[in-house]
């Protein structure tokens, strides 16, 4: 009697396991790609928000420096021999669109400084300097800078110094 000789997988050829793993390749493969579309998605819109945050930000500090220079300008209208520093005098502790300025003094003058937040960690820094020209105010900084300074001594970090433990 002629014994026939069964494989463990009847009917499977070499061309049918190789389709199997390409298909499961394609299928890895897909799946890491949509993974990676879905993070970039998530960074894309982070970026807008901080975008819009920002020009949010820069709009309302555009309205103040707009509401400045009306007071600058009501201002010298009523006294019209009034100094720099009585300027800025006059400015400090008003609020405009919910914005408070101050008053800081240094060597080159008076000066006032606001800012505005621009999302949860940053803010538009601007200080300006009021003059008596026909230009009202002179603007010295306009930067977009961290609201809160990092502090890292809660956050040790372990750096290699060069020897083996």
């Amino acid at each position: 009697m002629k014994q026939s000789r069964r494989l463990p997988f009847p009917g499977v050829g070499l061309s049918s396991l190789f389709m199997v793993f390409v298909i499961l390749c394609l299928t890895a493969f897909g799946i890491l790609s949509f993974s990676a579309a879905k993070s970039d998605w998530d960074l894309t819109q982070k970026h807008v928000q901080s975008v819009q945050a920002y020009y949010a930000a820069d709009s309302k500090a555009q309205q103040v420096l707009s509401g400045i220079d009306a007071r600058l300008y009501r201002l010298l209208q009523e006294n019209p021999v009034v100094n720099e520093t009585e300027l800025a005098r006059h400015l400090n502790g008003t609020v405009i669109d919910d914005v408070s300025l101050s008053l800081t003094a240094d060597s080159s003058g008076s000066k006032i400084a606001f800012s505005v937040p621009a999302g949860s960690v940053q803010e538009i820094q601007v200080e300006i300097q009021p003059i008596t020209g026909p230009e009202r105010y002179r603007v010295l900084s306009y930067r977009l800078a961290a609201s809160n300074e990092w502090n890292g001594a809660d956050q040790p970090l372990e750096l290699w110094q060069g020897s083996q433990p």
